[in-house]
């Protein structure tokens, strides 16, 4: 057994989601909940912009101050009887001067596509829900100001994308309060929100067609509460049937299968559960809803993201602003509040009736979001991936280009120095002509999904290098993948199993194969035919999205001009 160099894991000062007290499983529960993690951000944002900590974003501090004002909106108003009402008046009254004009915390105009849109829809939202804490107790010149500003917003150009749904609950807002707005507007961007539609009930969030959480708790999520607020159900169908394919996405611990943008929204994850309920949708049988909702939530309760004064901290599993997006800010974690909008089926809702089952094990084939997704004997999920990276974002491919993903074991950001270590292939290959520099997959085209759940991906990381890789799992909690190389070049090859916490380890590495045992997972790497080199790499502390230090077990070679095939197994279940 290797003797592995120690690494020092990042410190983080947080405590879990249970430091509110423990969550209980009912409809009272879950509103003590999300009162308990919106009441910190109030508190916070009722300081004033000023209060709040300035963080890495692409916005304006005030639109990330109103993010931290608004979004606990989408779980505070569906609770509202529980809310006190000094709760409420500090909302109200911030709100007030965010939207003033002439007052110092005023967030500015609703420009074209501006960050100000996305929370337009918080505030149509809760005003559609709640105007009696929101609206009533104003002032004529603040009512006249909220109205202006909101009815700007609802008129307002926005990003070709899930975007479109910020001026329709804009309008829900203004329909409400009865203030005259065009509803032809509405009516043209749920008209665009149509053009959308990819198969399988899902929708194209702008260009590229990536199909990740976005479906889910936006575009699913908004149809659900737009018909709840409305009676629209033009999308009503394809949200419930997105809904029946989106369970596979779940382990039976709670945790949803991390993919793509916007981890950093956490338990936004399971809205689309609760928004069923809000909409009274049975898209699945409630036991079966009620089950991924509550479990998810509970997952969540464990984790140490809340900062020594009880608020949402910006990362996934820890504190850590290296694997977030560059527009997330200090208010964006609210967004998970979304998970609250089943408080609005009332108490004898089966969904907080009904005794929640358990998923069985699953292969999952799922077209439009050219993945498969593999729920094993032991609950735990796999995404076996086709979809390539997103363009914009940061760190795009990391969390959309490898090619697994993991309930289990998570998955981790690359850095840009050099070394395999800092490069942390989990999920996937990357190769190198220095072994110093890795390169991944980077500019391809999606891959493709068959109904037996076989993904195959073809991609160019170099002009003279080509690569086929077949991707094949099962429900024994392992999956295969076969990369066929023609290369022009000699290179170096790194690939990787999944990762596991780094204290606490039992590694070992020899023969083509690679073990590593810590936190109750065991994870294992083999090359089928035994030309690699196995070993057990510590990754750059802070790449991972689940835990500040980790283990990897990967294998390495070279391979010179010609054509190669590279066949390796990769197993993650409970130790």
């Amino acid at each position: 057994m290797p003797t592995l160099d120690p690494v020092i894991a990042c410190a983080t000062v947080t405590s879990p989601l249970r430091a509110f007290g423990p969550l209980e499983p009912t409809r009272d529960g879950w509103e003590s909940a999300a009162l308990a993690l919106a009441r910190p951000a109030v508190d916070l944002a009722f300081a004033g912009p000023d209060a709040m900590p300035v963080t890495m974003s692409n916005h304006s501090h005030p639109e990330n101050w109103f993010e931290l004002l608004t979004r606990p909106l989408w779980g505070l108003a569906p609770a509202a009887d529980a809310v006190p009402d000094e709760v409420w008046a500090a909302v109200r009254g911030a709100l007030a001067r965010a939207l003033d004009p002439d007052d110092p915390w005023y967030v500015g105009d609703p420009a074209h596509a501006s960050q100000r849109l996305v929370e337009a829809a918080a505030v149509g939202y809760a005003l559609a829900l709640v105007p009696e804490r929101l609206w009533e107790p104003l002032a004529p010149k603040a009512k006249d100001q909220m109205s202006a500003w909101l009815s700007a917003a609802y008129a307002t150009g926005v990003v070709d994308s899930n975007w479109h749904y910020f001026p329709v609950f804009a309008g829900h807002g203004l329909k409400r309060l009865g203030i005259a707005h065009d509803p032809g507007t509405a009516a043209a961007h749920l008209d665009r929100i149509g053009e959308l539609t990819l198969d399988d009930a899902a929708f194209e969030d702008g260009p590229g067609g990536r199909v990740d959480y976005y479906n889910p708790f936006a575009f699913h999520t908004y149809a659900l509460l737009h018909f709840r607020l409305g009676g629209d159900d033009r999308f009503v169908a394809n949200a419930a049937a997105f809904a029946r394919r989106f369970g596979a996405w779940f382990g039976a611990d709670g945790a949803a299968v991390p993919y793509g943008r916007s981890m950093g929204y956490r338990f936004a994850q399971g809205s689309l559960w609760s928004a069923l309920a809000a909409a009274d949708v049975e898209a699945v049988p409630w036991p079966e809803a009620a089950g991924y909702a509550r479990r998810h939530l509970e997952w969540w309760w464990d984790k140490p993201i809340l900062d020594p004064e009880g608020r949402l901290t910006v990362g996934y599993g820890y504190p850590n602003n290296a694997v977030v997006e560059q527009y997330l800010t200090a208010g964006s974690p609210w967004w998970a509040m979304k998970l609250f909008t089943g408080l609005l089926a009332g108490p004898e809702h089966p969904f907080w009736t009904a005794t929640p089952t358990l998923p069985g094990p699953v292969v999952a084939p799922h077209k439009a979001a050219r993945a498969v997704h593999i729920r094993d004997e032991t609950g735990h999920v796999t995404r076996l991936n086709g979809q390539s990276r997103h363009v914009k974002m940061r760190g795009s491919r990391a969390s959309y280009a490898k090619f697994a993903y993991s309930t289990l074991a998570g998955f981790s950001h690359a850095n840009a120095d050099p070394g395999l270590e800092a490069a942390a292939p989990d999920g996937e290959l990357v190769l190198s002509e220095d072994g110093l520099h890795w390169r991944g997959r980077e500019g391809a085209g999606d891959g493709a999904v068959d109904e037996s759940g076989t993904v195959i991906v073809e991609w160019r990381p170099w002009p003279d290098v080509s690569i086929t890789t077949t991707l094949e799992g099962a429900v024994d909690g392992s999956h295969t993948r076969v990369h066929v190389v023609e290369t022009g070049r000699t290179l170096h090859t790194g690939e990787g199993g999944w990762c596991v916490p780094l204290h606490g380890r039992l590694a070992e590495a020899g023969e083509g194969r690679a073990v590593v045992t810590a936190g109750g997972i065991r994870s294992e790497i083999a090359d089928l035919d035994g030309v690699r080199e196995a070993a057990v790499i510590a990754p750059m502390p802070g790449t991972h999205l689940y835990w500040p230090g980790t283990l990897l077990p990967v294998l390495r070679g070279v391979i010179g001009p010609g054509r190669h095939v590279l066949r390796t197994r990769v197993f993650a279940g409970r130790a």
